[in-house]
């Protein structure tokens, strides 16, 4: 049995190892779920009565046996249940240009940090699992920051952020929290 100070939970309800190495439990999903970069193992059983639209598995997850999918008990409630199942190959960030991946529907760039930008840099999309920086400056240019964009980091982040943004989306921070302080 695992103690509850030795995991972490995501925004979703998804439970980890404190080392964020072994997802321990699902949740429900309606749309895509990313199991974060970093995640070697998917405990037996873990997705069992999950119900997720789109799940995407890293390249660095190892899954036991293709059965650790099922998401019932009842066998034949699982083909109504199996959501698509990627299993990435490589990084999400060198993604197929035909799987198309993210809900925002277009293409991104990542910078130097491990920050996903929406193309034309007005949009700060995500930070990959590889951000491990306690500060980040946003660039100037940038409007809007999406939604969970830092809910993968368990460290306390500070976002210093320029006054071109209008608008910060929901639960931006993840299970370590964070600030922002606006910059002159």
């Amino acid at each position: 049995m695992v103690e509850s100070d030795q995991l972490w939970m995501d925004s979703y309800g998804f439970i980890y190892s404190a080392d964020g190495k072994r997802l321990l439990k699902g949740a429900n999903v309606e749309g895509a779920y990313w199991i974060p970069e970093g995640v070697e193992e998917i405990e037996d059983g873990a997705l069992i009565g999950c119900r997720i639209g789109t799940l995407h598995i890293p390249w660095t997850a190892h899954v036991h046996e293709y059965d650790q999918l099922k998401f019932s008990k009842d066998p034949e409630e699982n083909e109504n249940l199996m959501p698509c199942v990627y299993f990435w190959q490589k990084d999400y960030s060198c993604r197929d240009e035909q799987t198309d991946a993210f809900e925002d529907d277009g293409e991104y760039r990542m910078d130097e940090h491990d920050i996903a930008y929406s193309l034309d840099r007005h949009r700060l999309l995500f930070a990959r699992a590889g951000f491990k920086d306690n500060e980040y400056h946003v660039p100037e240019g940038v409007v809007t920051i999406c939604s969970m964009a830092f809910a993968t980091c368990r460290q306390f982040v500070t976002l210093y952020i320029p006054r071109s943004v209008r608008l910060i989306g929901d639960y931006i921070f993840g299970p370590g929290g964070g600030k922002i302080i606006i910059r002159d």
